[in-house]
């Protein structure tokens, strides 16, 4: 829906989150999909944020899901600035099937919104997450149907330079392209 993405051939190790990874933990495999990496996740986006850029997220939620989240941080360090956390919550707190949006900047959070058409993942059904980023926003399509837009609150864009996903989910690849 959003452009061919490609599938390359080879594997890149991924850097899980619990520390604090050098900014070019492996500098020229930028291009390479991460298979099967670990949950949590915390990966360098090579190259930034910048309109035309795709990040292709391919998983599983875990049988008894609660909630996976996957955020575009400016940085890879405790405390950097989100400019989009995506939370896709089964059931937390007296939510059920909602897929909350925020950013957050100087450690102050904006506006949550929740509004979606419909709720696209299941426990133990794999999906295909596109997110396309655009001047203006971020466009995400689930299994190849637009599904939401979330307006840059950030910016400039290439401040965004990371990617994490942690939670209730079974990755089986993450590229970038």
């Amino acid at each position: 829906m959003y452009g061919n993405v490609h599938n390359a051939a080879m594997p890149t190790p991924a850097t899980p989150a619990g520390g604090c990874p050098p900014r070019m933990q492996y500098p020229g495999v930028g291009a390479q999909p991460i298979f099967n990496p670990p949950v949590p996740l915390t990966t360098p986006i090579f190259g930034g944020i910048f309109p035309g850029k795709m990040i292709f997220i391919n998983g599983v939620p875990n049988p008894n899901a609660q909630r996976f989240t996957i955020n575009f941080v400016c940085g890879l360090y405790e405390g950097s600035d989100i400019a989009l956390h995506c939370d896709v919550r089964f059931k937390v707190d007296g939510d059920y099937n909602v897929v909350l949006r925020n950013s957050c900047q100087g450690g102050s959070w904006g506006a949550e919104e929740r509004q979606s058409p419909y709720f696209p993942f299941m426990p133990n059904a794999n999906f295909d997450m596109l997110i396309m980023v655009e001047h203006d926003k971020f466009k995400i399509a689930v299994n190849n149907q637009h599904f939401l837009e979330f307006t840059h609150r950030l910016q400039p864009l290439n401040k965004i330079d990371a990617l994490q996903v942690k939670g209730d989910i079974q990755l089986l690849q993450v590229r970038f392209q």
